[in-house]
């Protein structure tokens, strides 16, 4: 039964922690608290209290739970919450949730060989799907593609409800030549882009785009509303577009150059607009736009090859499945109160 932390609880914590300062267990407990109601929080309580934790005491629970919130909680602090895991991983944990987490944040990180090993260690100890989920992704990423497929395909069931591990499993297939299972694999995918909002028609569109299904590729493009995204962020939607339709390429390239040229007449000499850049950054930004705009105006030209040399990194366009909520302690998730 998942039980959330009522405010009495927390209040009960507060007091606790008055009188037993240094417990970090309390500390723990009341972090969570916070965490689980937000409207209590008037700063960051629940980082500050997880901090305290693993500076009072470095135990596998204040390690483990505070990289987690690094992670999950704190945009940008992925290097820190490694850091700190490792040395959770150091006190040889018994329980699959620092293992799974560290794997989880090395395959992240691209870290392949070593994000293979923790989750390995944490599959062991538990037969999550999720597990062997990002287990096959990370064989995938380092290229090992017959062990990727063969836990792509267990964990290709029933509780792989938002299609990650179908979608993996294609890119895999692909990478090995098995092109006619791929291709049964996507048109299963192109029938339930409208499920769920990872893999949505650009993403199918990029397992044609591997099969050199250029038509089928371009077909699924066209399903999606492009006022939403940002067409020239892929190097191979304005390819599919080149191909299929090229005046709606020419106006799409107008319209973005048009797009960067107004935002450089529009901020160039606006003081305000930069009051929080230094000078470098903002010639930076100025460049980064230049450049954008010389590679637009020059795209029409490099597309006139029979194909383009267009570099896409497979390994960045595998899904993860999330390692979920991991707090030791929590009871809202029914979690181990510890390492056990």
């Amino acid at each position: 039964m998942t039980i959330k932390p009522s405010e009495e609880e927390v209040k009960k914590l507060e007091e606790d922690l008055a009188k037993n300062p240094r417990d970090t267990d309390i500390m723990n407990a009341l972090a969570l608290g916070y965490f689980s109601n937000p409207s209590l929080l008037k700063g960051k309580e629940d980082l500050e209290l997880m901090e305290k934790a693993y500076a009072t005491k470095k135990t596998i629970k204040s390690t483990h739970n505070l990289a987690w919130f690094y992670y999950l909680e704190c945009w940008g602090s992925l290097e820190q919450a490694l850091e700190i895991q490792k040395e959770c991983i150091s006190m040889e944990p018994k329980s699959f949730y620092p293992y799974f987490l560290y794997g989880y944040m090395l395959l992240a990180n691209n870290q392949s060989v070593d994000a293979i090993k923790n989750l390995a260690i944490a599959y062991s100890k538990n037969k999550s799907r999720d597990i062997i989920h990002n287990l096959g992704t990370a064989y995938a990423k380092s290229g090992n593609f017959e062990t990727a497929k063969e836990y792509l395909i267990a964990a290709t069931n029933e509780q792989d409800i938002e299609n990650k591990s179908k979608y993996n499993l294609a890119i895999v297939k692909i990478q090995l030549g098995e092109k006619e299972d791929a291709l049964r694999i996507i048109k299963e995918l192109e029938t339930q882009v409208d499920k769920y909002d990872d893999i949505d028609s650009f993403a199918v569109a990029y397992l044609y785009y591997l099969l050199e299904d250029y038509d089928s590729a371009y077909v699924c493009c066209k399903r999606c509303d492009w006022n939403h995204y940002d067409l020239f962020s892929w190097e191979h939607i304005p390819y599919l577009i080149y191909k299929n339709d090229i005046e709606e390429f020419k106006k799409l390239v107008a319209s973005e150059i048009a797009n960067r040229t107004n935002w450089i007449i529009e901020n160039k000499d606006n003081d305000e607009f930069w009051e929080d850049d230094t000078e470098e950054e903002k010639q930076e930004y100025l460049a980064e736009r230049e450049s954008e705009i010389t590679r637009l105006t020059e795209l029409e030209a490099e597309f006139a090859l029979n194909k383009p040399n267009i570099d896409i990194d497979v390994n960045n366009q595998y899904f993860l499945e999330s390692c979920g909520c991991l707090l030791f302690g929590c009871s809202e998730h029914n979690n181990l109160k510890d390492d056990e």
